[in-house]
């Protein structure tokens, strides 16, 4: 049995050495082809001497908690971070991996794929049917059959949080919300975002849909590397356009939900260039917010689950100033 175990072994050196050697314009016949016809074993001789980047060396790593640098009660928000983006450290971490509902921070994964797939954003989209029937929930008031712009939609979903417009936007880039919702997942998993799972484009209440928030740090860091983006999500308000089904022109006024750009004092440590708000009765108050020290340095900053919006605010702005030195 040894000599047997000791020839299998032989035989095996053989062959690999033989596919290693096969790089070049020789062929090495395989079961279901030739290595040099079957591109799932070829290799670019080049590239291999290459170096290749690691998944997470340009991120922030998660870890467990770390909450001696602010005296913050834990106890009053559900999860908490501070992310330091240019040192790649976690600042402070609370609950950054437990699952929890996102509410309208779920409008990040929604912007994202729309940035990656809508290449002219002066494309004008025929909403569809957008009727959301979850009392309370933020609108647009967009009907069936409305014409408008997907730049409009992206300021009404970012600084408004408009749940039509969310609902539009999905529609439009995936053929149906639910097909959107599989995008927005096989997206999250392609970041990292491994405690995530969205059945809606904008965050309305559903117990299948939830992320954790070092999921939404992974969501928000690649959103914001869009210019676009991150002009959206500093403005305080603006005009928006749009023709109704009918034909009338009609122009509407939105102002930001982010309370920072509405004149709340900011953290002494760092400036909030803008972000996102989110709020349901399962989810509490959460936001998420990309800063800059005076430095220049940038931040990404989450806070979910807190008790009201005054406490919201009041927690985010001690946890930046005490985490930030």
């Amino acid at each position: 049995m040894r000599s047997i175990n000791k020839s299998r072994k032989i035989i095996l050196c053989i062959l690999a050495a033989a596919l290693l050697s096969a790089c070049g314009e020789k062929e090495v016949e395989l079961p279901y082809g030739s290595l040099a016809s079957n591109a799932a074993f070829s290799m670019d001789a080049a590239l291999s001497r290459g170096k290749m980047d690691l998944f997470a060396e340009k991120l922030c790593a998660a870890v467990s908690d770390i909450t001696e640098k602010s005296s913050i009660s834990t106890g009053s928000v559900k999860a908490a971070c501070v992310y330091d983006i240019d040192g790649l450290s976690v600042l402070y971490s609370y609950n950054a991996e437990t699952e929890l509902a996102p509410a309208s921070l779920t409008k990040v994964m929604t912007a994202l794929l729309v940035l990656e797939n809508c290449p002219d954003l002066n494309e004008k989209v025929t909403v569809g049917d957008v009727t959301i029937r979850e009392q309370g929930a933020q609108l647009f008031h967009l009907k069936e059959g409305d014409h408008i712009t997907i730049r409009d939609l992206l300021y009404a979903t970012l600084i408004y949080s408009a749940n039509d417009a969310a609902l539009a936007l999905a529609i439009h880039v995936g053929g149906s919300e639910q097909d959107f919702c599989r995008m927005m997942n096989e997206r999250a998993k392609l970041l990292g975002a491994t405690h995530t799972n969205f059945v809606n484009s904008n965050g309305l209440s559903s117990d299948e849909h939830y992320t954790c928030a070092y999921d939404l740090y992974l969501m928000f860091q690649a959103a914001v590397q869009y210019e676009e983006f991150r002009q959206i999500i500093q403005t305080p308000s603006v005009s928006i356009t749009y023709t109704t089904a009918e034909g009338a022109v009609n122009t509407r006024e939105i102002s930001t939900t982010n309370q920072y750009l509405k004149g709340t004092a900011q953290p002494a440590a760092l400036s909030i260039v803008g972000g996102k708000t989110g709020s349901t009765s399962a989810a509490g108050k959460c936001i998420i917010l990309y800063a800059m020290s005076p430095q220049g340095h940038p931040y990404i900053v989450v806070v979910m689950g807190a008790e009201d919006t005054d406490s919201l605010y009041r927690i985010t702005t001690q946890l930046c100033n005490d985490v930030v030195r």
